[in-house]
């Protein structure tokens, strides 16, 4: 994933995603809530991709790593960007991001990416459940047809993460992304409508 966002180690697009500076809060067994990122998920959301540790993991195009606010503000507008800020029930602030980017109606479809504090509170299986629900309303509201999504190759962690959505993987990109001064690849993933059915089908079924 994008950067799709570790514990003590950099997360990314789950596809980038933070680095833990604090041992992660205990993770609690509860549901989580999804929602429209409001003026103070919109600061937090900022703060996070303001920090190099965290936006090495990403690409918005041109070589542009972080979003001001004016500039995640603007992404919630216009429909060519689908954001959800997400956090475990009972906590107020979130806990990160999931989104579905640079939307194209015309084709039916968009790009994949996640973020999450993992200083914040969470819940089991937080990231992966308000993903797959961003996934879900992306396909049925927005009618996407194909999703696509990246990770740096060594981000093994939002590899997994794609994988366990029901991404396909479809292949790499070389050399192509910069981090410490260091040319690393991009795995490559899509997903369809009947991947992420199938992989929710999966678990459902699974003991």
């Amino acid at each position: 994933m994008q950067g799709s966002r570790a514990k003590s180690q950099p997360q990314t697009p789950e596809t980038g995603g933070p680095v833990d500076r604090l041992p992660p809060p205990e993770e609690t067994c509860g549901a989580c809530w999804l929602r429209e990122p409001n003026a103070k998920d919109v600061k937090d959301i900022s703060a996070w991709l303001s920090d190099p540790q965290v936006n090495r993991w990403f690409d918005f195009g041109q070589g542009r790593q972080t979003l001001p606010e004016l500039a995640v503000r603007l992404m919630m507008q216009g429909g060519r960007h689908r954001l959800r800020a997400f956090g475990p029930t009972g906590c107020d602030a979130a806990s990160g991001l999931a989104a579905v980017s640079d939307v194209s109606h015309a084709f039916g479809i968009g790009s994949f990416w996640v973020l999450r504090d993992s200083r914040r509170p969470a819940c089991r299986d937080m990231t992966f459940l308000a993903c797959r629900r961003l996934l879900q309303e992306a396909f049925t509201d927005d009618g996407l047809h194909c999703v696509t999504a990246w990770a740096v190759d060594c981000n093994v962690r939002s590899q997994r993460l794609l994988g366990r959505i029901g991404f396909r993987l479809i292949g790499l990109q070389r050399d192509c992304h910069v981090m410490m001064g260091a040319r690393f690849g991009r795995v490559l993933y899509d997903l369809l409508p009947e991947d992420l059915a199938s992989a929710c089908s999966c678990r459902a079924g699974a003991p």
